[in-house]
């Protein structure tokens, strides 16, 4: 900050002339602390590396199918990291996974789990009974998830098993324990709390779209999970995006755009819209729309030419993943993250 000051009188004595001079370098100095202290978007710009050479630089991107990146060959979180090669990057995406799941993955919602016997048993899996959510469930797929953590000061692997029949949940000793786990325990997952100083990335929604309180489930989720992050938080809100057939005037349109408008008005400059791509960022990823698109386009959603083949009418393709990974990409940016 610069100030210039313009003295008309002439000052005679001066001991007078000193002292004047004294209390407006005083002055002006109180007044840049002031406007420094005031503003961190001015400590950014006037110290740009100021308090950031020390803080974790990861960032962590948690949601759903579209976090994985399914559709494309790739998550959109690898385009990101592209673009900042000198940063960590984690991606924890589990398909077809409600925001409440998310949530709980991420730390921003409590893990709870009864255990068969109430006790664990050496370094023997058993099966857990309860939880108070069934964070690595998915009805896409059978594949085997797992995640560790702590429960009792224990380190422990939990581990979802699924086939025709069902699913089941159990918890093994990483070394011989035998403790008494009470039900309803906390069990603390390791990449929630590692994770927890990272700048998030949160994709959550999609899933819930068609749930009477989808809307509601998708915010709560969100407020607790940001709520998580370490202060001063970091994050990112990507907004919900359109299924292909949820088009202009038809309800799941409204629904969704309904939702994203909660979103915005909730997080604003930490929000990313979902809506259609614009023609500059269409030419950015060097994609010309074809008619069909263009149609696309006017019902307000994302080109065909942007989705994933095969008739899902979720998913996008890689470039689509594309035009999600350069907003992502302007906002860590802009927010100077």
């Amino acid at each position: 900050m610069s100030e210039e000051h313009k003295f008309e009188t002439h000052i005679k004595n001066s001991e007078s002339l000193v002292s004047r001079r004294h209390f407006f370098r005083r002055s002006s100095a109180a007044i840049l602390t002031t406007t420094l202290l005031s503003s961190c978007n001015v400590v950014d710009d006037i110290f740009p590396n100021r308090g950031k050479s020390d803080r974790d630089q990861t960032l962590a991107f948690f949601g759903d199918s579209l976090t994985v990146g399914a559709g494309g060959t790739a998550s959109y979180a690898t385009l990101v990291a592209a673009e900042f090669q000198d940063r960590t990057v984690a991606t924890d995406g589990i398909i077809g996974q409600l925001a409440s799941s998310i949530a709980v993955r991420q730390g921003g919602l409590p893990l709870k789990i009864t255990v068969e016997g109430n006790k664990l048993n050496g370094i023997q899996p058993i099966r857990i009974t309860k939880l108070s959510n069934m964070f690595l469930s998915t009805g896409s797929n059978y594949n085997e998830y797992s995640r560790t953590g702590t429960i009792g000061g224990v380190r422990c692997t939990i581990k979802r098993t699924a086939n025709a029949q069902g699913e089941t949940y159990t918890i093994t000793p990483g070394t011989v324990s035998v403790i008494d786990i009470a039900a309803d325990s906390v069990f603390l997952l390791d990449d929630a709390s590692r994770l927890r100083t990272a700048t998030q990335i949160l994709w959550y929604g999609r899933n819930n779209v068609r749930m009477a309180n989808g809307e509601q489930e998708i915010l709560s989720s969100l407020e607790s999970s940001i709520a998580y992050i370490t202060t001063p938080a970091r994050y990112i809100v990507v907004g919900v995006l359109l299924a292909s057939g949820e088009i202009k005037g038809n309800a799941d349109f409204n629904k969704v755009a309904a939702i994203n408008a909660s979103l915005s008005a909730k997080y604003g400059k930490s929000f990313v819209e979902m809506t259609p791509p614009t023609d500059a960022e269409m030419t950015a990823i060097g994609y010309t729309p074809t008619a069909n698109d263009k149609i696309d386009l006017q019902n307000q959603n994302f080109p065909r030419g942007l989705r994933a083949d095969g008739g899902d009418d979720i998913h996008l393709n890689d470039k689509g993943y594309h035009i999600v990974a350069n907003r992502v990409i302007a906002k860590i940016k802009e927010l100077k993250y």
